[in-house]
């Protein structure tokens, strides 16, 4: 997949958006302090957090209530985001054809869950202009699909993943990214 801004620019993937019905609370403002930060000038931690704060200061600005940080989509966002840079491939599938739905069942986001709702948004980018948390964020709200995951009312929880380096090389300042979205009816 081509990426967007040039040759270092971010690659984003379609978000995939999964209905199945069978039978952080918001950051404060002071976490998205590093949001402009190139991923070599953070922690993986300030990574994350910046980009939680930022998709609710998006959502804040739309008017639509902030969404819940979990642990388990933060583990299942984390594990796709490494298996992306070690597979260099940017994709919503992983190794085995894993999809987000399979990744937040093993996480443990679905245990006990009658119904739910899931999607994802991927990105990778390097650098201070194509890879901090604010020029994701960016990209993603110039993509519809990523856009719609983030302004979706009905989508509560998330979780952040970040991994060193991109699909397309381990550069030591790219950092690639997934956010796991869901929400569940028990």
């Amino acid at each position: 997949m081509r990426g967007l801004g040039g040759r270092r620019g971010v690659a984003l993937a379609i978000a995939a958006v999964l209905w199945v019905v069978p039978g952080a609370a918001q950051a404060g403002a002071a976490a998205c302090d590093g949001r402009g930060q190139a991923p070599a000038a953070a922690t993986d931690h300030e990574l994350r957090t910046s980009v939680l704060c930022l998709l609710n200061q998006v959502r804040e600005n739309h008017g639509i209530p902030p969404l819940e940080f979990n642990e388990s989509l933060r583990r299942s966002a984390s594990v796709h985001s490494v298996s992306m840079v070690r597979s260099r491939t940017l994709s919503h599938y992983g190794p085995g054809g894993s999809t987000v739905t399979t990744r937040v069942v093993r996480a443990g986001y679905l245990a006990s869950a009658s119904r739910f709702r899931v999607a994802e948004n991927i990105g990778a980018g390097a650098g201070q202009e194509f890879g901090s948390p604010r020029a994701i964020v960016s990209a993603w709200m110039r993509s519809p699909a990523h856009r719609e995951n983030i302004l979706d009312r009905g989508l509560r929880d998330f979780g952040v993943g970040v991994a060193r380096g991109n699909p397309y090389g381990h550069d030591g300042n790219a950092a690639t990214y997934t956010v796991d979205f869901g929400t569940r009816w028990h």
